[in-house]
């Protein structure tokens, strides 16, 4: 097929139009992507001082994760306390009692500031996860109520034993 030169130029205007129709389409959503993923960069800088002020907690979940019988902690801590609850592998819960105390003692030696309150109980473990989740959505906004909280979980814990 050969193109006149008239036919030529009415066949590049077309996909130039077509082209510029199609970038239109595509670069608006691209862009409001972009802007979405600045917005959440936004909110991790939003930050209160309650979950800056967990970065003792964050190391005992490195410290415990990196032990062979723990599968998944979670750790929360105030000024002069440390509340972790971890699960076992379902091998180590067979000797619960030593794992406990290895950890116990493995934490009381990394955290002399803390006192530090370890527990492999699921309930122990679920409630210092929502303690958690509640610091990281800003709804535990002042250290009387996440001291309230701990507290209350760290009695259940005691409780228990």
């Amino acid at each position: 097929m050969i193109l006149k030169n008239k036919d030529w130029i009415d066949y590049m205007k077309r996909s130039v139009v077509f082209m510029v129709i199609i970038l239109s389409v595509l670069l608006p959503g691209c862009a409001n992507q972009q802007r979405s993923e600045g917005e959440n960069n936004m909110e991790a800088y939003q930050i209160n001082s309650l979950t800056k002020d967990q970065k003792e907690s964050k190391r005992a979940e490195q410290k415990l994760l990196a032990l062979d019988e723990v599968v998944e902690v979670v750790a929360v801590n105030n000024d002069d306390q440390l509340l972790i609850g971890y699960k076992l592998k379902q091998f180590a819960k067979l000797r619960t009692k030593q794992v406990e105390a290895k950890i116990n003692k493995q934490l009381k030696k990394e955290f002399p500031n803390h006192e530090t309150n370890a527990s492999s109980d699921l309930k122990i473990f679920i409630e210092t996860e929502k303690i958690k989740s509640n610091l990281e959505k800003n709804k535990i906004s002042d250290n009387k109520k996440l001291d309230s909280q701990m507290k209350k979980i760290i009695k259940l814990s005691n409780e228990q034993t």
